[in-house]
């Protein structure tokens, strides 16, 4: 699997553009050349100099890069601009605006994401997961387990989720770049900016939920967590923390969202008239 690049802020920190490279400098030490074709996703956390040949060099190899603050709130998204209307641009328009393919698209949407609920809960609490499977599942009985594991801690919850949250946003915006598809164009979330992969982040989203257990699980979360009245910051060492659980989880994602555009692409060939 190709690489994720996570950039932050430091003092003396420079990035540019070196022929199909990237050239990575800081203070008092050795610079390092990474191919961008290696690349995949780029995270730039806080202020960064970088040239804008750069952002061309990852523009040129399809790679979305999302700025984020240093509260983890994602601020921005480059995308390439595609003038020419990728291959299955107008089969997925034809489906997302007949009125009659609503009801099927969010049965659909709510199937799997069922399916990813009770993958996590199992994760979590095995014998609940099996009761589920046994009397019914509902989307509030999903919440309520959830919701266990973040009671006395909301304000850091929701900024460890907010961060996680933007790194699987991401790779579902990669990957419904490289299918082809129209990341802009939802049926749930319509008339905004990237409303289809909104849609689709509902399926893989207890993805975050887990994660962030996982990360409040650490005996250390206390460590990684700096709150103020206004706000919730991670210091060095917790987003080091998250980033490393989300590339253990990343194969697994990956492989997940492959799956939801596979079964996207036969929803579309059996629903549409």
């Amino acid at each position: 699997m190709e690489r994720t690049l996570y950039l932050n802020e430091k003092k003396g920190l420079v990035v540019m553009r070196d022929g199909p490279s990237l050239w990575i400098r800081e203070k008092d030490k050795a610079g390092t050349r990474i191919p961008a074709r290696l690349i995949d996703m780029v995270f730039i956390v806080g202020n960064i100099k970088m040239d804008a040949g750069t952002l061309m060099l990852f523009a040129e190899n399809s790679t979305p890069v999302t700025f984020m603050n240093k509260q983890g709130e994602a601020v921005g998204v480059v995308m390439p601009y595609n003038h020419a209307s990728p291959d299955h641009h107008q089969e997925q328009k034809r489906f997302m605006t007949l009125e009659t393919n609503h009801e099927a698209f969010k049965t659909w949407i709510a199937s799997q994401r069922r399916e990813a609920q009770i993958a996590v809960i199992k994760k979590i609490d095995w014998e609940k997961a099996q009761g589920f499977l046994s009397k019914g599942f509902r989307e509030i009985d999903y919440t309520a387990v959830i919701d266990l594991h973040r009671s006395s801690k909301n304000h850091e919850w929701e900024a460890v989720h907010g961060i996680i949250e933007n790194l699987i946003l991401e790779m579902v915006i990669k990957e419904i770049v490289a299918s082809n598809l129209d990341p802009h164009m939802g049926m749930i979330n319509k008339n905004c900016n990237f409303g289809f992969a909104l849609d689709l982040y509902q399926i893989i989203s207890p993805e975050s939920d887990l994660i962030s257990i996982q990360f409040f699980t650490s005996c250390r979360w206390h460590d990684f967590v700096q709150s103020s009245r206004k706000n919730c910051t991670l210091t060095k060492d917790g987003w080091k923390n998250i980033v490393h659980r989300f590339e253990n989880r990343k194969k697994k994602i990956s492989h997940g969202l492959d799956m939801v555009l596979r079964g996207f692409f036969d929803l579309m060939r059996h629903v549409t008239p």
